[in-house]
């Protein structure tokens, strides 16, 4: 398989110690056991070789793998345009992530040309952008999908299952406490932090979950946010957000409340990059999901205290003791690359997958909430219908 990745920062490459670096990390266990011939990284700035280069080397080193990669520069998603027939003719498959207002003009490129596709979330900050893709996709017979790594965590399958097994009843409202470090927006993201925000990053993640739980249609939204922090240090972006989103289910006709809570200006000596909690309730039970307190508490002179999280991915040890890069997140990368070898070799095709991975079709949901959520925030928190649903198919 030949592997192109656009973008190089934290969730490619775990550079300046900010993690793992997922992808990367990804494709270095899936080579292990399959074969992957080439992986090219591009991004904007050339000082990204030495980084690509020197993470690889960390990686291969960690879990012992062979992964070889290569990086060339490129100044926009024009580029690749123009390297269509050296794009479409190289590729199996491409990974995107990238701020989030550059999703839709590298998608486009590599949707047109042919190459399958994982966009790292949101799929697009509009919907008009993201129905586009959807009709290139259709058009060009593209396997895509976005990743959305939430769908393979097992406190979420658990709810799932739940929830469909009517163990919770019929489900009533939904909460959600979401906040990371200001080191996101400050350091991490700085160059590209005011043009998005918190609930568009990572609030999108738990609307795609609870689409993913309950298959409910989301009607309305109104949302608020708080800002100052942020402001006061240069980057123009709400602190927080707070969303009411009204779903339908769309059995029943009943509807069903969230209610979304979302900052990135938590302190950096917080416990955890990521505080994340979330509630389902219903008229026969609940569920409280902690996704920060997993019950692994780790406290030094040196680092303090930390909540960990060795779900989402880790190096960790086989029962034979060799490192192995592991987690949700992994899962999530990995699926698509299976999925992407299946297809290649003809045992699968695109419609196999339809309705079963985090495909542009069911994205949609989520991308038509960020728009209208973005609508509310400027309307200084009317209520906004969650327009062209109707462009959704719904099960």
């Amino acid at each position: 398989m030949r592997i192109l990745i656009i973008g190089a920062g934290m969730y490619v490459t775990g550079r300046n110690n900010t993690g793992t670096g997922t992808i990367l990390s990804s494709i270095a266990q899936y080579s292990k056991l399959n074969e992957v011939e080439e992986v090219v990284v591009v991004a904007r700035s050339k000082k990204n070789a030495a980084i690509i280069e020197k993470e690889t080397n960390r990686i291969n080193q960690t879990i012992n793998s062979q992964l070889k990669t290569s990086y060339e520069s490129i100044s926009s998603s024009a580029d690749l345009a123009d390297e269509a027939m050296n794009v479409q003719g190289r590729f199996d498959a491409a990974i995107i992530s990238v701020p989030d207002h550059l999703h839709f003009e590298y998608a486009k490129v590599l949707l047109e040309l042919g190459v399958k596709t994982l966009i790292v979330k949101p799929l697009t900050p509009t919907l008009g952008e993201a129905l586009e893709l959807r009709d290139i996709q259709k058009q060009t017979n593209t396997y895509a999908a976005v990743e959305f790594h939430k769908r393979w965590d097992e406190t979420n399958l658990i709810t799932r299952q739940f929830i469909n097994q009517g163990k919770l009843g019929q489900v009533l409202y939904y909460e959600v406490g979401y906040s990371q470090r200001i080191s996101i927006p400050l350091e991490t993201f700085k160059g590209w932090s005011d043009k998005t925000n918190i609930f568009q990053y990572l609030g999108v993640h738990y609307v795609d979950l609870f689409y993913f739980l309950t298959g409910y249609k989301p009607m309305r939204c109104m949302a608020l946010g708080t800002n100052g922090v942020l402001k006061q240090k240069g980057i123009d972006t709400w602190d927080s957000v707070h969303v009411m989103l009204e779903w339908q289910n769309t059995k029943t006709g009943d509807l069903v409340v969230s209610n979304l809570n979302t900052n990135w200006i938590d302190p950096n000596v917080s416990s955890a990059m990521s505080d994340q909690r979330y509630k389902v309730i219903g008229t026969k039970g609940r569920l409280e999901i902690d996704q920060k307190n997993r019950g692994v508490e780790y406290i030094s002179e040196t680092d303090g205290i930390q909540q960990m999280n060795p779900y989402f991915s880790e190096y960790l040890e086989d029962a034979n003791g060799n490192l192995q890069f592991q987690g949700y997140g992994h899962r999530s990368i990995a699926q698509f690359l299976s999925d992407v070898a299946q297809i290649e070799s003809g045992n699968s095709t695109m419609n196999d997958f339809e309705g079963k991975r985090p495909d542009i079709q069911s994205s949609l949901v989520s991308t038509a909430v960020v728009e209208a959520v973005n609508k509310s925030l400027t309307a200084n928190g009317a209520w906004v219908n969650v327009e062209n649903i109707e462009e959704i198919e719904w099960n």
